[in-house]
């Protein structure tokens, strides 16, 4: 009688051993619950630095891109003459929407091909347009023949960045702004006082991020509107003050 109780009582500590079903998958749903926060959170973590870093090379691109195209047309020359290499500036040159053109005679700072002097004279343009990968993108063209048909055979195009999707250029003369330059025929070979340039960059997440600055073209010479040269004629005609 004694060994049948024992045995009775390890059988039932025996039964009492283990999880139910309904406690295997309530512990199941709450490692996933757990499981999926801490996935989640590990996801918004390098989401926010993939989208910091695609911040800053946007930002480097914009400025290094900008910063080129600004030192170059500052350097802008008036074309030789009964040359037709004048500067020109053509609003939506492709028919896209701030797909702005501007070409330009000038001695580039730096040379994409060893075939050209340093000291020789060049027409450069900068235009947004589509790649061979049908992206938009930012193109530096470059001519050094000096011949109309041979600019447009022996021209260096190079691709700055596919990042681009919109080039605004606004032109400023000693009185007003103008989207296109010349603004008349009768000046074809006469450079803008200013031009302010306004270049658009979109990144992967599609976070658009426009870079803008306004070059001064010192080889236009003085560009003094009306209301300063009053200005100056009103003050240079007033008395000199006694000491």
């Amino acid at each position: 009688m004694g060994y049948s109780k024992g045995l009775g009582r390890l059988r039932t500590l025996q039964e009492e051993v283990g999880f139910t079903l309904v406690e295997v998958l309530l512990a199941l749903f709450l490692f996933a619950l757990i499981a999926g926060v801490i996935f989640a959170a590990f996801a918004a973590v390098a989401s926010g630095v993939e989208k910091g870093r695609q911040s800053i090379e946007l930002y480097r691109v914009g400025r290094v891109a900008l910063l080129h195209m600004a030192q170059e047309v500052g350097a802008a020359l008036p074309p030789p003459t009964g040359s037709d290499m004048r500067f020109q500036g053509k609003k939506n040159a492709d028919g896209g929407t701030g797909h702005d053109r501007i070409d330009f005679l000038t001695i580039p700072y730096r040379r994409y091909s060893d075939k050209v002097p340093s000291y020789e004279l060049c027409r450069v343009a900068y235009y947004v347009a589509d790649n061979p990968q049908e992206k938009t993108a930012l193109f530096r063209e470059e001519d050094c023949s000096g011949e109309e048909d041979e600019r447009r055979e022996r021209a260096t195009q190079l691709e700055l960045t596919d990042l681009a999707v919109g080039l605004e250029i606004t032109y400023y003369d000693a009185e007003k702004d103008y989207e296109e330059w010349p603004p008349n025929r009768d000046d074809q070979s006469l450079l803008p006082c200013r031009v302010r340039l306004a270049l658009t960059l979109r990144d992967a997440q599609q976070y658009a991020r426009v870079f803008m600055t306004t070059v001064a073209l010192p080889m236009r010479g003085a560009c003094e509107d009306a209301r300063t040269r009053r200005t100056q004629t009103q003050t240079s005609g007033l008395p000199a003050s006694g000491r």
